[in-house]
């Protein structure tokens, strides 16, 4: 697929990279499916004419016979192990299904969209495992974009060690901000002080939810007011990932615009911020 649209025989970059993947998934993350065990043995490969050939393999105590690539990210027959960590790779980087489809297309807009979804879900998934912070510190935007017709905020939760909170959220009332605030009280929290811009929901959501809010009118303070309180941190954010979000647009549904963000906020978490990003993704893919 890739290979073909580079013009590149896939031995030269497909094999090694799919050659890793399964190494990594037989030493870290390979069990049973029906069981749970980690005594398997392996039992040839599953050749198919439409199909790479997948690894198989048997379990030694349930006797169930299964594909290396199950219960990953990888579990999908239109390409090579290597081809879809490296479609994966550039989908979290640029956010764009209209690059990424470019080279899945021809397999039909339902399986690519069925890939899409599984993708999102299983970077989705591992936004629970941010560890606490205990600073209490945190920033808050909201960025205007135009979706599926309506023009949704993504409201964005900086906390002071760079960890962040992403989510869409269809109006500016002062409930949608508390729910938001309140999901990334739950996953990147405690918030217990909030600096914002001069959005009027904020007094009234952080009220609610019991947060100090420190907001910051720049029409009359500037960007830092003069005890020093500022929402920088999170602007900053928003001027490096509004490319990323913006190539996202293209979702049909609220559901599915926020798969897109709260992925996005799993490689803004969890693997570009990690000492080892590429094996940090490989992790995250390889256990859903």
């Amino acid at each position: 697929m890739l290979a073909k649209a580079f013009g590149l025989p896939s031995y030269l970059i497909w094999n090694p990279l799919t050659f890793l993947i399964r190494s990594y998934l037989l030493e870290n993350s390979c069990s049973c499916p029906a069981c749970g065990s980690e005594n398997f043995v392996k039992d040839g490969h599953n050749e198919r004419k439409t199909m790479p050939d997948m690894q198989m393999l048997e379990c030694k105590d349930c006797e169930r016979n299964f594909s290396l690539r199950a219960g990953t990210i990888f579990y999908w027959k239109h390409a090579s192990m290597g081809e879809l960590f490296l479609i994966s790779w550039i989908f979290s980087i640029g956010g764009s299904r209209r690059l990424v489809r470019k080279w899945i297309c021809d397999i039909g807009s339902y399986c690519a969209s069925e890939w899409f979804e599984r993708l999102e879900k299983a970077l989705g998934e591992a936004n629970g495992i941010v560890p606490r912070f205990l600073d209490g510190f945190f920033q808050a935007d909201e960025m205007e974009i135009r979706s599926f017709g309506e023009r949704p905020l993504i409201m964005g939760v900086k906390r002071s060690d760079g960890k962040i909170f992403e989510t869409p959220i269809p109006g500016d009332s002062a409930l949608e901000f508390k729910s938001a605030l309140k999901a990334a009280d739950q996953e990147i929290g405690p918030i217990l002080n909030l600096m914002t811009d001069g959005h009027t929901s904020y007094p009234q959501a952080t009220e609610w939810l019991g947060i100090t809010h420190y907001p910051v009118n720049r029409s009359e303070k500037g960007f830092v007011d003069e005890h020093g309180f500022h929402a920088n941190g999170v602007e900053n954010l928003w001027s490096h990932e509004r490319g990323w979000i913006e190539a996202a647009r293209g979702y049909n549904s609220m559901k599915t615009l926020r798969r897109a963000v709260k992925a996005h906020q799993t490689y803004h978490n969890h693997i570009k911020q990690s000492a080892a990003p590429v094996w940090s993704f490989l992790k995250i893919l390889s256990n859903n």
